[in-house]
């Protein structure tokens, strides 16, 4: 059980269960100690003024730090050390499009097959030449490595041929409009490392490893050989620091450029002491969904109700406020977002009218949800009450939460999801088609199954957008799959040598920040 909770939490097809959201929280418990930033900013030297010219090294501070630095690994804590260093056959930019990378150009045969043509002359960093060969390593590895988190980017490879050095074909299963967001996961190493244990990273980057100080921090070094413009810093620093307190006084006493995920209670002193402040949308979307099983959900009207009840506004409020209102299960930006479907209602006199008429006043609902969310649970709770409806809140850890919802235990689950491809079909294939693989609410409609069907294989961009539309136009305005609540923002700091614009992804590439 263990095992297929991992599988599930380690972003096969996104992050579930609010993993953002549950760090947050973690972070905002902080807010009763919140006089500590009028002390902490009064110690050492706020370092703004660092001169320009000497920096030839970059300093970058992390909320926390990756287990291992394991290329075939998906969670944002590593992909964020090893993407200077690593590169995809293809990459995402700020708006998470596809652009070149070790693959400069590509092009389908046929609704199947596709043709890559890559970069010439490229070295990896231990000397080695990029070729054709260290592709189909890195996707076999992707595949079949132990411990590997990208083994769903390749279930709809069928094979793959080399034509030459620089030229491949990829054959699919059927036609796959994601391919190469799937490719824009998988790292490219050297073939001669396909199946051996990878403690020294090497890519072909512009960046390469030179030290790891467990719990402290990671160096880089500027990559001599890399193929495309010299980088622009000799050196990056990658700090971890887990206390919020700790990591922007870093800031404040000049011993790092840029703060990754600045704490929401500190922004306001970060502001004050003249640093600048950017904030960029998670892409992780928290929700509640209804377990279509329960003899109460299983009422449309019922779960209006619970969707009526909830304030977004004083939910965002009630959890430090740096949070963006969502209509649906996907944010904007995202491939199947509908910018039709109008702003969530919240209604309490509907509400109320609905609980009469549907006659749950006074009966009990379950809500079940991760440890740590007490917030959500009390918000629940508190609303439900209010018009008479009562709530059992259980929190699980997340393998007993799993149990839950393989056994429809609870009526209400609270889950958040992260489209890791800029694609909603993540979204729907997964957790609302009747037969998804995390697909345990009981919910079946056989349209939104043949729309979700036709985006898995439509090769067409317009046809494929208007598929995903309209499923998520179904689930929020007709069926009430579950009530969409907020996504969070990701905050940065940094002082005024630097301007820094995070791509949507948060995946920072040091070359893509500017000295002032």
């Amino acid at each position: 059980m263990k095992e297929i909770f991992l599988k599930i939490s380690k972003y096969v097809f996104g992050t579930l269960f609010g993993a953002i959201f549950i760090f947050v929280l973690i972070e905002l418990l902080g807010l009763t100690q919140g006089g500590l930033w009028n002390t902490i900013k009064n110690f050492g030297n706020t370092g703004n003024g660092r001169i320009v010219s000497e920096m030839k090294i970059l300093r970058v501070v992390y909320p926390d730090e990756p287990v291992k630095l394991e290329p075939t690994l998906a969670d944002p804590t590593t992909r964020q050390r090893l993407s200077n260093i690593y590169e995809p056959l293809v990459r995402t930019d700020k708006n998470l499009k596809i652009k070149p990378s070790l693959a400069v150009n590509w092009g389908l045969l046929d609704d199947l097959t596709w043709e890559f043509r890559l970069r010439p002359n490229v070295k990896f960093q231990n000397g080695s030449n990029f070729n054709a060969e260290d592709v189909i390593a890195s996707l076999e590895r992707a595949k079949s490595y132990e411990g590997s988190q990208l083994p769903g980017m390749m279930e709809t490879i069928n094979s793959i041929e080399i034509e030459n050095d620089l030229t491949l074909k990829i054959t699919t299963k059927e036609p796959d409009p994601l391919l190469l967001q799937r490719l824009s996961m998988i790292l490219i190493i050297p073939s001669e490392l396909q199946n051996e244990e990878i403690k020294i990273p090497i890519g072909t980057g512009s960046y390469e490893f030179e030290s790891w100080d467990s719990g402290k921090k990671i160096v880089l070094k500027r990559f001599d050989g890399y193929w495309g413009k010299k980088a622009q810093f000799e050196t990056v620093e990658l700090h971890s620091k887990i206390d919020k307190f700790e990591r922007v006084q870093m800031l404040f006493d000049d011993l790092v450029d840029l703060i990754v995920f600045v704490p929401y209670d500190g922004v306001a002193t970060v502001k004050e002491e003249g640093f600048n402040v950017v904030t960029i949308p998670s892409l992780e979307v928290q929700f509640i969904v209804f377990n279509m099983q329960s003899v109460l959900m299983k009422d449309l009207n019922n779960r209006e109700m619970v969707s009526f009840v909830i304030n977004q506004d004083d939910l965002i409020t009630s959890v430090g406020g740096y949070a963006r209102r969502v209509s649906q299960f996907v944010s904007g930006g995202i491939m199947g977002f509908n910018p039709k479907i109008l702003d969530h209602k919240y209604d309490m006199e509907k509400a109320k009218l609905l609980v009469e008429e549907t006659k749950i006043k006074g009966k009990t609902v379950q809500f079940h949800l991760m440890q740590g969310l007490t917030v959500l649970g009390d918000y629940v709770k508190q609303k439900l009450g209010e018009v008479g409806v009562n709530v059992v809140v259980s929190y699980l850890d997340g393998v007993e939460l799993l149990k839950s919802m393989e056994a429809h235990k609870a009526d209400l689950y609270f889950l958040g999801f992260k489209s890791e491809m800029g694609d909603a079909s993540e979204f729907l294939h997964s957790i609302v088609h009747s037969v998804g693989t995390y697909s345990y609410w009981g919910y079946e409609n056989e349209y939104v199954d043949k729309l979700i069907d036709v985006s898995m294989t439509e090769m067409d961009d317009l046809s494929r957008r208007k598929d995903l539309q309209e499923a998520m136009k179904v689930l929020i305005e007709d069926d009430v799959f579950g009530v969409p609540l907020f996504e969070y923002e990701t905050v940065y700091a940094f002082n005024n040598k630097l301007e820094v614009n995070p791509p949507i992804d948060g995946i920072i590439h040091f070359d893509e920040l500017t000295i002032k």
